[in-house]
């Protein structure tokens, strides 16, 4: 093979190259674990929001509980002395009594109030065991879509290195400034940074040569390369 033999070659390695680094920026894999990790993450939320609303549950429930038993204490108490040898007048147990009577709808009240929040803890206590169950199964499907994007990575960068080397080979084949001239204009061109030439244009140029243009190129030696002088790029006569 000619140096422009392996140029080319070298041009097709470089392609080859990018486009392995264009699927590995856009693996379908990775948009699966990106789609699996929003879906724990939103459940993540769920989760921190239902755990809060939980917790003022049970703030609440301390709270009643406490004035529940503060009720039940103050009425034990005030029994105590009624049925006990505490009270000496009649005017005083009646005045105990009537506390407890005072009482007893306010220990209602606080009891049922009581009962309205165990009532609410039920389905919440359901609620957070379908989340941390659902939340488990995401882990796994994050662990599972991890693996397929380190499986589908290992696998292309595998390509990639094999394209590399083929590219280091053919690139030893080409002289030093005729590869630095190409290197100077992939940046602009890519991977039709060196093209060929059908008789009349560049193939990859989007304008016509001027004539003279094209019968000097025509008149190079087979194989020699030439800027064309409408885009800039290398063009092989």
């Amino acid at each position: 093979m000619t140096a422009v033999d392996e140029l080319f070659a070298v041009q097709d390695e470089d392609t080859a190259a990018e486009q392995i680094r264009h699927r590995l920026a856009n693996l379908p894999e990775k948009a699966t674990l990106e789609g699996a990790r929003g879906a724990r993450g939103a459940t993540e939320s769920q989760l921190e929001a239902t755990r809060l609303e939980r917790l003022e549950l049970d703030r609440r429930q301390k709270r009643a509980e406490a004035d529940v038993d503060a009720v039940v204490a103050r009425v034990d108490e005030l029994n105590n002395r009624l049925y006990g040898s505490g009270i000496t007048s009649p005017k005083e147990a009646r005045e105990v009594q009537e506390e407890v009577d005072r009482l007893r709808p306010r220990q209602d009240e606080l009891e049922e109030r009581l009962l309205e929040v165990l009532e609410e803890i039920d389905p919440l206590e359901v609620q957070l065991g379908e989340l941390s169950e659902r939340a488990g199964t995401e882990d796994a499907a994050i662990g599972a879509a991890e693996a397929a994007v380190a499986v589908a990575e290992a696998a292309l960068e595998a390509e990639l290195a094999e394209v590399r080397e083929r590219r280091e080979s053919a690139a030893a084949a080409v002289p030093d400034d005729l590869l630095a001239r190409y290197e100077g204009l992939r940046g602009a061109f890519g991977s039709s940074t060196v093209a060929g030439f059908d008789g009349n244009d560049c193939t990859r140029c989007p304008y016509s040569m001027p004539a003279v243009e094209r019968d000097r190129i025509k008149h190079l030696p087979d194989g020699t390369l030439a800027d064309c002088s409408e885009c800039g790029r290398l063009v092989v006569g």
